[in-house]
């Protein structure tokens, strides 16, 4: 994708203007090819407190519809926000800031088009394969449509995740923020 389609299809002019929820989500939930050099100069120009906020918020938002009896899944996913805003607040140094636009398109790319979960109507032996991001939508709409489904991450478990060993004002940050939200 060319940067220009890339800004048309996160509704913005410029990485400036990438501060508003549904561009983190546009960007994580793209399952085209974003090449490289377009990604860090995307995310290398976004503010740093504005895209922690970000990867924080759509975890969050995400995390509600992970299927309660999914615990295991639930802390690989928080292991991957924790690493990801951890790589942000770090990201003033280049090398950081490398690592990071590689983990984000890295996590896009499974959880949009490489990840496989098994979904299966409640009450019914068919099972459908769909990808994290699609299985998480079904998830969502199952408040809407009533329709149940049962989820089997166990194919996402094995998520790669680099060692990103947090520094004491990383973990103090981290501790800080259910006081934050209060």
């Amino acid at each position: 994708m060319e940067k220009e389609k890339l800004y048309e299809f996160l509704d913005i002019e410029s990485p400036v203007d990438f501060e508003y929820f549904e561009n983190i989500a546009a960007l994580l939930e793209c399952d085209e090819d974003i090449s490289y050099d377009d990604m860090f100069e995307l995310i290398s120009q976004v503010d740093t407190e504005t895209l922690i906020m970000l990867i924080d918020n759509y975890f969050e938002e995400i995390s509600d519809y992970i299927p309660g009896e999914s615990a295991e899944f639930y802390t690989l996913m928080e292991q991957i926000r924790l690493s990801l805003t951890g790589l942000a607040r770090s990201s003033d140094e280049e090398n950081v800031m490398a690592n990071l636009v590689e983990e984000i398109d890295r996590f896009r790319r499974w959880y949009s088009s490489e990840s496989k979960v098994i979904c299966t109507p409640i009450g019914s032996a068919y099972e459908e394969e769909q990808t994290l991001r699609d299985a998480l939508y079904m998830s969502r709409l199952e408040k809407i449509d009533g329709d149940r489904y049962s989820y089997d991450f166990s194919q996402c478990i094995d998520y790669p995740l680099d060692e990103y060993i947090m520094s004491f004002a990383d973990v103090a940050a981290a501790a800080e923020e259910p006081d934050d939200a209060e």
